[in-house]
């Protein structure tokens, strides 16, 4: 190819706004190097095409480090999940890893990948690279889930792990998920001084597997991880209740490798596995949409279908890399009530404290963690106990495992959540945990089943107790360079023009976790807000907070995602539950379409 004329091309389709001057630049980065060889054919094919459209979504920008790592859909460029990119995550992370000193990095790195397509490829091109820069690498001889990964960093005293995964995301994507010594995801100053080792690759240095072995720096693992991991999370048992009929789909992922096997080792003989969607497989083939999201009930159809055959009263489906869990119930007229990860992080972390509580063994300093978008109702539940709630996080479960590392030493971590579907009780892992969810979701059922009752029944009795609470979560994506730009022309529009009132409730707090600014805008008062940086707006529509809407655009996903909360008390004189209920969640469905309007004028 006649490189300057090509680049000259490129620069031309630039002054004519046809691709961002951001492609025309990874462009000639791909197409100027040799280390770039392997994707020049398929490069020049979309330029001879003229394909500026993908040209700039894969080009246009290198995939930063979000709240899950690198994640994204598989393709050629630097915004795209490829051999080269994640070669190049690889390198960053050995830099990185390399600069702590040696007696850090001496250490190890330990490497895991899920189901899909192309992860045992990266994995092992992970290990390569590792290897090749001197850093021992554990490498699991099959698949596994991504909490077994955050377990095995800690259990194998590693630096660092990398578990290749793109989580619930379509059959198309990959990713890599980074953790640090902790077990926990990079958090800052980690994750930015990773990217910009990546940053700086030119050069990748790899050895083969085989000579990596011959020589210690790579070591097989496998049989006895998991069984150090079965034994700590069935230790976690806070009951001997065991009789429940219930229905279990790993769809298609690794739960298969250890949601299946604990529950039947801790004796739940009533769990049907469900078998059409058992098997390993990327594609997801037996899966609604072929979109293994557990927060999407269309992902549990076929597991709830089977319920309804067996006669089961409760549906498990834990997401390919099995670390969320979803939860359908059956309600006493024989439908279906598919639970949201707030009820379900309400429900475990009222078990876990009652229990603790019954058993006298809830420690004199505990404390609980959530997100600051996830249900407020679990703070009243831990404060009946006289336990403390950490919960103004930003979205991510590495937030919740820095303040367990982080935590004074008298202080005892008792359960973590977050709402979209990520439950966490014990510290040996440092990640959510759709293992220690399954155990305690069954467990709590069993009980419930032996006093007559439901998951539904205790959600109700809570709701009594400490007032009712209504979350909506709404998503809208926006694909490619110019969705970008939307979400960018939303989130400018609403700091510099922010509403004063949604679905006519007054604006009293905005808080700005971006700016690490809360401001009143009736009287002007501003404040600092403490906490890590994130692209994260709230609005406050009520004194005691409880009413507001969060939005952030997503850190492993093309999309702004919306988060109403608010909530009510039956002594407010909504007289019954029913009732208070019915005003709440309109209440709350009145503030997702006041507040989706507001954001449709930034984009007119």
């Amino acid at each position: 190819m006649d490189v300057d004329a090509l680049f000259e091309k490129l620069d031309r389709w630039a002054n004519e706004e046809k691709i961002l001057a951001s492609t025309a630049r990874y462009l000639k980065k791909w197409l100027g190097s040799a280390q770039y060889a392997d994707f020049h054919d398929e490069i020049l094919g979309l330029i001879e095409a003229e394909d500026f459209q993908q040209l700039n979504d894969c080009f246009y920008t290198q995939i930063p480090f979000g709240t899950g790592g690198r994640r994204g859909t598989e393709g050629v460029g630097p915004n795209r999940i490829n051999i080269r990119t994640i070669g190049e995550s690889a390198q960053g992370l050995a830099a990185y890893v390399l600069s702590q000193g040696r007696e850090f990095a001496a250490r190890g790195v330990v490497v895991a990948h899920d189901v899909r397509r192309h992860s045992v490829q990266y994995a092992r091109q992970t290990a390569r690279i590792l290897a090749g820069n001197g850093v021992k690498v554990f490498l699991f001889d099959g698949f596994r889930s991504t909490p077994e990964l955050s377990f095995a960093v800690r259990h194998l005293d590693a630096a660092a792990g990398v578990v290749i995964t793109a989580s619930h995301n379509p059959p198309p994507d990959n990713g890599f998920k980074a953790y640090w010594e902790d077990g926990g995801q990079v958090v800052p100053p980690h994750d930015a001084r990773i990217i910009e080792e990546v940053n700086r690759v030119e050069e990748i240095g790899q050895i083969d597997l085989d000579s990596a072995r011959a020589s210690g720096l790579l070591i097989d693992i496998g049989a006895e991880v998991d069984e150090a991991y079965f034994d700590l999370v069935c230790g976690l048992s806070l009951s001997e209740e065991r009789d429940l009929a219930a229905v279990y789909t790993p769809l298609h992922g690794t739960g298969i490798t250890c949601v299946a096997p604990v529950l039947q080792r801790m004796g739940f003989t009533g769990l049907e596995v469900l078998e059409e969607q058992a098997t390993a497989d990327g594609n997801f083939p037996n899966v609604s949409g072929g979109k293994p999201n557990p927060e999407n009930t269309e992902a549990m159809e076929n597991s709830v279908n089977r319920a309804d055959e067996i006669g089961a009263e409760l549906v498990l489906a834990s997401d390919p890399d099995a670390d969320r869990l979803g939860v359908a119930v059956r309600t006493k007229s024989g439908n279906w009530t598919y639970l949201t990860g707030n009820q379900v992080g309400a429900l475990l972390v009222d078990y876990t404290l009652s229990r603790l509580s019954d058993r006298g063994e809830l420690p004199p300093v505990g404390y609980v963690i959530k997100t600051l978008v996830s249900t407020d109702l679990v703070a009243r539940i831990a404060d009946s106990y006289g336990v403390e709630t950490v919960g103004d996080l930003l979205v991510g479960f590495k937030y919740i495992a820095e303040v367990m590392r982080t935590a004074p030493e008298e202080k005892t971590f008792l359960f973590g959540f977050e709402e979209s579907l990520g439950y966490l009780r014990a510290g040996f892992v440092r990640d959510k945990d759709a293992v220690q969810a399954a155990i305690y979701v069954c467990e709590t059922a069993a009980r419930l089943k032996a006093e007559g009752k439901t998951l539904l029944d205790r959600l109700d009795d809570l709701y009594q107790k400490h007032g009712y609470f209504s979350e909506l979560g709404h998503s809208v994506f926006f694909e490619g360079a110019q969705g970008h730009g939307k979400m960018e022309a939303i989130m400018d529009g609403l700091r510099s023009d922010p509403p004063t009132e949604v679905a006519g409730h007054p604006v009293m707090e905005i808080v700005d976790r971006k700016e690490g600014t809360r401001t009143r805008p009736g009287t002007g008062e501003r404040e600092e807000v403490s906490g890590h940086r994130g692209n994260v707006l709230v609005f406050v529509l009520s004194e005691d907070s409880e009413t507001r809407v969060t939005v952030r655009p997503s850190g492993t996903e093309p999309k702004i995602k919306h988060y109403i909360a608010t909530s009510g008390r039956i002594d407010d004189g909504f007289g019954s539950l029913a009732s208070l209920k019915r005003l709440v969640d309109s209440k709350a469905s009145d503030l997702l379409d006041g507040f989706m309007e507001i954001e449709q004028a930034f984009l007119k």
